[in-house]
């Protein structure tokens, strides 16, 4: 065998190993940059959006992440106009519940009718605000809360042939007359705030990145923006949930979350935003 040609291959071949990951590592870095703006340059982004920065939200720089479990759902729970409501649970943890009579709400104000539902019929009621509406399912969604922050989940999760919610919410169902027929229910308890080291992003530097990843164009109107966390999708376990603080983002008719702490986007499956 030709050692000398060999080793000059092999030294070829970590020449070419080394010039590799330098490729690599710049095209990281440089990914990095692209969605790591300057001072400046998110400055341009919102002046570009038409987003004043003054009137953005502010979320505490010393936020951590929130943890909590999955409650155990019982029909028993139910203390508030029990006669009208016929209850039964998935798995112990969601709280399924059909209304004997429809309950009317009131088309031109949603909001605050279906909030008063929640006070009159649903169990822990006071814990959850009003979220959003989405028209085609014909579903207002509510989320629980922490210290007046929302905990968002992603709305339903298909597991094998049963339908679940996310950890966090309490979906009402509307007939065509705007009445609640019936309504899904979860519920987070033994919440409570790990403090952590990392500082989390600012509105701006949320906004920032839906930018730089085109999700959000200067064509496009931002219609809300909302600090939170967000409950991730949990099976029939009830293990302990880990839940990042999060900034809610409506550009157009899509909603995104930003996660706060290492800026991942992910969007939001809802038809309508209000």
């Amino acid at each position: 065998m030709d050692w000398s040609k060999a080793k000059t291959i092999l030294l070829f071949a970590f020449l070419a190993l080394n010039i590799y990951l330098l490729f690599q590592l710049l095209t990281e870095t440089w990914a990095t940059e692209v969605v790591s703006n300057d001072n400046t340059s998110i400055a341009q982004i919102l002046d570009q959006r038409d987003v004043d920065a003054s009137k953005l939200p502010r979320m505490g720089r010393d936020i951590g992440y929130l943890t909590g479990s999955s409650e155990q759902m019982s029909a028993s729970m139910i203390t508030k106009n029990r006669e009208a409501q016929l209850a039964t649970t998935l798995d112990n943890m969601q709280l399924e519940v059909e209304l004997k009579d429809p309950v009317p709400l009131e088309e031109a104000d949603l909001r605050t009718t279906a909030a008063t539902f929640v006070t009159d019929y649903v169990p822990f009621g006071s814990e959850y605000a009003y979220w959003r509406f989405d028209q085609e399912t014909r579903q207002i969604a509510f989320v629980q809360t922490y210290e007046n922050n929302k905990i968002f989940s992603n709305p339903e999760i298909e597991a094998d042939t049963e339908t679940y919610i996310g950890p966090s919410l309490l979906l009402l169902q509307l007939n065509e007359d705007y009445e609640v027929t019936d309504y899904k229910q979860r519920h987070l308890t033994n919440l409570s705030s790990k403090s952590q080291d990392d500082l989390v992003l600012t509105a701006s530097e949320a906004i920032s990145q839906l930018a730089a990843r085109k999700y959000f164009q200067p064509n496009q109107e931002m219609r809300a923006i909302n600090t939170g966390f967000y409950s991730l999708p949990l099976d029939s376990s009830g293990s302990l949930i880990i839940m990042p603080p999060l900034w809610s983002i409506a550009i157009d008719e899509n909603v995104y979350f930003v996660n706060a702490i290492d800026g991942t986007v992910e969007r939001v499956e809802f038809h309508t935003v209000d």
